[in-house]
């Protein structure tokens, strides 16, 4: 066991080169993220099903998110490691000592000033849960919380030096670990003091995600005392530089808590739905968007930074036609298979048939903008890197109103009983309470696609030749997604449907017949039309397939601010 585990932190320290490693490595990462990710949704939905009990833990995180991802951002690794890396190692410590302080004062600051005005901003955001005496509970839970983004954002500033250092196991390891503390809150404190023990263990999550660095970060002689000397001009610049990509962030932060707060309103356990299918499309979001809108970053800046703009734009559309041609069928089998999957991964205990059929309905209709939200991280990363923060800016801003703004529209229209029953039908959810939630995916789903076609068009027209690059791609793309969501749809078709007395083995038995059977469909789609992408991948895993090493990119930049629900939640 410890030889496996030298070589897997062995794998870790080398560099490589290419697209495709680059991307498997950081896939496999957030892969065994997200399943650990999917094993505490499991524990909760277990111990307390989409109950106004999970409504009240999820929407505890609504602000000390916000702040993380603000604050976060100020210090966001995108910005720190090129700091580091032109410093020599006594202005790095000084630099690193400064950026400290900076943040620790922003961040407790405001955590303080959030602490106290919690109750209002919650009766405000919340006031179905406030209204039904639970407005107690909710305010402690936050505030407890909010020590959350404070060892996040510690956890942001050390891991830029453990990537400068080249220490990427470590930083991979961050999130795993979160995701321990939470999962020991569910377990070891929630039976003994309820909500208050899932509090405890999201922060003992935070605390392990810094803490794991923090051995690393002392051996290289940070931190050896308290920071004494603080350089405001120094920490203003670095502010200065992060504030576009934080207000981008921190928007998309602020439609995830409309939504929430729209939730609220509707029947309890309503947020706990939301957020159960919210998470399980993050996981092929951070496999295949993340992964390959983060490998691609560093090259993308690169070429710009040598003037080379047909290399820049060759490297992001074959980035997005691969994004296409993995999101695509993945979309397709998840809708197909929603039930399965949702049935699987949380059917049990306290999480019953309801709300399976619920959170499969709303699953399904998140999974359509799937293509559409890794698109939308990989050309805000090519804005990025052309230095061009203000137009992701913008689009984050018009998709927050957006998306808050036609969720409200929409819960009114649901109210019509002709349409509540023909969304109902289409999704097969007719005359499961608490179906007025699909309004609120729908709206998620309707803007992110937009958002996604602005950015298409947008860059397209700053950076001309990108749609002729990637149109006969996603064309393929298409084509196999559908095939292989009628080849699964098929053979569920002839397997039977599930029923209340189907058992997690043979629903998980038929799912993964129908899927496998769609995959091998989409497979045989590419090849048959000669997908470019598909013959790249297939040379590719011949030769990891043959023994070839498969490193960690030095150039590879991961910050903690941009994850998933599913990784910090």
């Amino acid at each position: 066991m410890f030889a496996l585990t030298g070589r897997a932190l062995q794998l870790l320290s080398y560099e490589v080169r290419g697209l495709h490693t680059a991307v498997y490595v950081i896939a496999l990462s957030s892969l065994l993220s997200s399943l650990l990710a999917l094993l505490r949704d499991r524990l909760l939905a277990h111990s307390f099903g989409a109950s106004a009990t999970l409504d009240i833990y999820y929407a505890a995180f609504r602000i000390p998110d916000l702040i993380f991802v603000g604050a976060g951002a100020l210090v966001s690794v995108y910005i720190l490691i090129p700091e580091l890396t032109r410093r020599s190692t006594q202005e790095q410590r000084e630099y690193i000592d400064t950026i400290l302080v900076g943040f620790s004062l922003v961040a407790v600051t405001i955590s303080i000033i959030a602490a106290i005005f919690a109750p209002a901003i919650l009766s405000v955001l919340f006031p179905e849960i406030t209204a039904a005496g639970q407005g107690g509970a909710l305010v402690a839970l936050t505030r407890l919380m909010l020590l959350q983004p404070i060892f996040l954002g510690l956890s942001n500033i050390f891991g830029a030096i453990t990537q400068v250092r080249q220490r990427y196991a470590l930083y991979a390891l961050s999130p795993l670990l979160y995701n321990v503390g939470i999962i020991s809150g569910v377990i070891l404190f929630a039976p003994r003091w309820g909500l208050t023990g899932l509090a405890i263990g999201v922060v003992l999550g935070a605390l392990l995600h810094v803490g794991i660095q923090l051995p690393s970060v002392f051996a290289d002689g940070f931190i050896h005392a308290l920071p004494r000397a603080f350089k405001p001009r120094v920490f203003l610049e670095t502010v200065k530089i992060s504030i576009p990509r934080a207000l981008a962030l921190s928007m998309n932060q602020v439609s995830f808590i409309g939504l929430v707060a729209l939730a609220g309103t509707l029947v309890p356990g309503s947020i706990a739905v939301y957020m159960f299918a919210s998470n399980l499309q993050a996981v092929p979001l951070a496999v295949i968007g993340a992964s390959y809108s983060v490998a691609a970053f560093p090259v993308l800046a690169a070429a710009l930074s040598r003037g080379d703009k047909a290399y820049f734009i060759e490297h992001i559309a074959n980035a997005a036609r691969l994004v296409v041609f993995w999101s695509l069928p993945a979309t397709a089998l998840f809708i197909v298979l929603r039930a399965h999957i949702v049935r699987v991964i949380l059917g049990s205990g306290a999480f019953d048939w309801t709300d399976t059929r619920l959170t499969a309905a709303v699953l399904a209709l998140l999974s359509l903008s799937l293509t559409a939200q890794g698109i939308t991280y990989l050309l805000v990363r090519g804005y990025y890197a052309a230095g061009r923060t203000f137009v992701p800016f913008l689009v984050a801003l018009g998709t927050s109103l957006g998306t808050v703004g036609l969720g409200a529209i929409l819960i009114g229209v649901f109210q019509n009983e002709l349409i509540s029953k023909l969304a109902q039908g289409l999704l097969r959810v007719v005359d499961v309470p608490g179906s007025t939630v699909l309004a609120l995916a729908f709206a998620s789903t309707s803007v992110s696609i937009l958002g996604s076609i602005v950015l298409i068009v947008h860059f397209e027209h700053r950076f001309s030749g990108f749609f002729s690059r990637v149109w006969r791609a996603w064309v393929e793309s298409a084509v196999a997604a559908l095939l292989a969501g009628s080849a699964a749809y098929g053979v569920l078709v002839a397997i039977g449907p599930i029923t209340l007395a189907s058992t997690t083995l043979s629903v998980f038995t038929r799912g993964f017949v129908a899927g496998v059977f769609g995959i091998i469909v989409a497979g045989l789609v590419y090849a048959l039309l000669r997908s470019h992408e598909f013959a790249e991948i297939t040379e590719v895993i011949r030769g990891r397939l043959g023994g070839i090493s498969v490193p960690v990119p030095r150039s590879v930049v991961v910050s903690s601010e941009e994850s998933t629900p599913t990784t910090l939640q």
